[in-house]
């Protein structure tokens, strides 16, 4: 793929860039009339973050005085990972830094010889600005959105609005490559659900790229890739979308996406805390925030013993105004102390269910509450973090039911199966099921649960 590079004063010469055969069909892609929208991915080291900084950086050759967006959740991560990435470009491409470019780390802005210009921009959704208003001015060319599994759609959106620059005078259409590893969030429902059953709108596009794809990476990477977790492994390797999808998982996944902001706290609702306690060293401990059954608030901390942490969850009850009879604690292991120093209510795993229900313990009950009240529309997660959103709802659906072919009480695989599943605990979806133990006490009813009525 030839790129033309001209500078002011010396004569145009030939960038040669070798792509591979998947990243070749996505160029055509993004350099055709009629596609304004491509997601390209699938699996780790498919190439996914090269393409897009070629991408960019020929465009700004090409086209002078224009405007690009690189965006991700975090600036952080962004100049950890894309940056690097770019700059390994600029050094294939033989672009040299203050002849061909010039970075300003303070302002996050790179700009070309040519005037052309690539800003660089976190994407985080804040509470302070919950609809990207730091955009509104904002006019770009075209745009790059790496990992755009971890954005909100808002933020999608309003960047794909804001495309409008200089694309009259150089007869463009406006463009934004997005990236991203398999998940389950609104790029599986938007792109590639609708890509497999055919129902894509003809100007997005879809393209897959593996590993496999990508003849530069060393066989080491794809032994490593190969010894994951299993759904990890059908995940990064085999690029599987539907490695967290089967016939006996509890939630759904348009009903945990659906509860996000689905409503507002009620100030006369009650207030609690549920926490799930680090058993182990990698684990960590989660705090959640509830007012009635809408999620306020989650907290998570590592490497804290008891006493730091009982610290911790005081200051939130004094800052919420939660009585300790309203703090649920998990007390199995370590967590009964916790609960002790609290004065809170203690949780416990394998208690027996409540009102005799045909559970195997109190967690399967009130795991299958928590999917019932999803499902009703009744649970509100109005957290503004999307990486916290994206963690929990891959947690809430790699929880599945438990010898679903046999005639025993309701039972949920246990908390080390999940992890030898998705590499790692699922505490941020055991917290929010501890949250059900107040609403399964207050329960009038109390028939029994059988295998056939659950979804």
């Amino acid at each position: 793929m030839p790129v033309n590079l001209r500078k002011s004063d010396t004569p145009t010469r030939q960038i040669d860039v070798n792509l591979t055969k998947k990243q070749s069909i996505a160029w055509e892609v993004l350099t055709d009339r009629k596609t304004n929208e491509l997601l390209f991915g699938g699996s780790a080291g498919g190439g996914k973050s090269m393409l897009g900084c070629i991408w960019i950086i020929t465009m700004c050759i090409q086209y002078p005085g224009t405007r690009w967006l690189i965006g991700r959740t975090v600036l952080t991560q962004l100049r950890l990972t894309t940056l690097r990435t770019m700059f390994d470009v600029f050094n294939m491409m033989g672009l040299k830094p203050d002849q061909h470019f010039n970075y300003n780390a303070q302002s996050n802005i790179i700009t070309f010889y040519n005037k052309s210009e690539v800003i660089l921009k976190d994407l985080e959704m804040k509470p302070s600005d919950p609809h990207f208003d730091s955009l509104g001015s904002l006019e770009i060319t075209g745009a790059f959105l790496d990992e755009v599994s971890q954005m909100t759609q808002m933020a999608y959106t309003i960047v794909k609005s804001r495309i409008r620059y200089k694309l009259n005078e150089y007869n463009l259409v406006p463009k934004i490559l997005m990236t991203c590893n398999p998940s389950n969030t609104w790029s599986k429902k938007d792109f590639y659900l609708p890509h497999m059953n055919g129902t894509l709108e003809e100007k997005k596009r879809f393209i897959a790229s593996l590993p496999l794809d990508n003849p530069h990476l060393p066989p080491s990477y794809i032994e490593n890739l190969r010894t994951l977790p299993e759904l990890q492994r059908r995940r990064l390797l085999e690029g599987d979308w539907d490695f967290l999808d089967s016939s006996d998982n509890l939630f759904d996944f348009d009903d945990i996406t659906s509860s996000v902001f689905k409503f507002s706290p009620d100030p006369m609702d009650k207030k609690y805390i549920t926490l799930d306690v680090a058993r182990f060293g990698d684990d960590r401990s989660v705090a959640v925030i509830w007012v009635g059954k809408c999620v306020t608030e989650i907290f998570t901390y590592t490497k804290l013993d008891a006493t730091q942490l009982v610290s911790h969850v005081k200051e939130l009850m004094q800052t919420y105004g939660i009585h300790p009879n309203s703090v649920i604690v998990d007390s199995d292991g370590v967590g009964g102390p916790v609960a002790d120093m609290l004065r809170g209510t203690n949780f416990v795993n394998n208690a027996r269910a409540l009102h005799d229900q045909n559970f195997s313990n109190l967690k399967s009950q009130c795991y299958v509450r928590l999917s019932e009240l999803f499902n009703a529309g009744e649970i509100s997660i109005n957290i503004m973090n999307p990486m916290i959103i994206d963690e929990l709802t891959q947690e809430l659906l790699s929880i599945k039911l438990k010898d679903v072919d046999k005639d025993t009480k309701v039972s949920v695989m246990s908390k080390d199966q999940i992890k030898k599943m998705i590499g790692k605990s699922p505490d941020l979806a055991d917290a929010l099921m501890m949250g059900m133990l107040p609403h399964i006490k207050s329960l009038k009813s109390t028939g029994r649960y059988g295998i056939s009525i659950i979804r």
